[in-house]
């Protein structure tokens, strides 16, 4: 997790399709208040308007905040999604959602140490683990695949992403799965 009050960011974009857990359609802006000053939309709708029920095209005052870069009226579904989604992952608090997942991380990181590419110290890892498995790869695939475990190719390796859905027993089936083609 990034906290935006501990760095010096001008912009922060992301979407809610991941980590988030939401869908599609929704992203998010975060502009820091020295951009805000010196920032003008390319785009505008009636949501960048300090005051959107105006209707007045003529005398345009840009939102006080990030909102002035926010277009017309949004997908309804995504951004309701959306909205939920982060409010259930604030509730649940996100140094407890970061907690399980680098404890799941490192379960996985140690049982298959010598695989592990990305970085596993807890301060320089993603979420994700990247193992490569060199010629095994595609085997280790096929076997995680039907076994009904779902993870994804990247360029270095398989890229497995436990989250808060996950447990430690799913990553041990993981494991299991893993290490029995790699003994075949």
């Amino acid at each position: 997790p990034l906290n935006l009050s501990q760095v010096d960011v001008d912009f922060m974009i992301g979407s809610s399709v991941k980590w988030l857990c939401s869908g599609p359609g929704a992203a998010y802006l975060w502009v820091s208040k020295a951009q805000l000053s010196i920032c003008e939309p390319q785009d505008v709708g009636w949501f960048s308007h300090q005051n959107p029920f105006e209707f007045d095209i003529h005398h345009f005052a840009y939102h006080d905040t990030a909102l002035r870069f926010w277009g017309g009226t949004p997908a309804i579904a995504p951004f309701v999604i959306a909205g939920h989604s982060m409010q259930y992952f604030a509730r649940l608090g996100i140094d407890k959602v970061r907690a399980h997942n680098l404890a799941l991380l490192a379960q996985l990181t140690t049982e298959l140490a010598p695989y592990v590419v990305s970085p596993v110290a807890p301060t320089k890892c993603s979420g994700t683990a990247i193992i490569n498995f060199a010629e095994q790869q595609t085997a280790i695939l096929a076997a995680l695949t039907a076994a009904d475990i779902s993870v994804d190719m990247r360029a270095y390796g398989v890229r497995v992403s436990p989250h808060i859905y996950n447990d430690s027993a799913d990553i041990e089936r993981l494991i299991k799965v893993v290490k029995r083609v790699l003994n075949k």
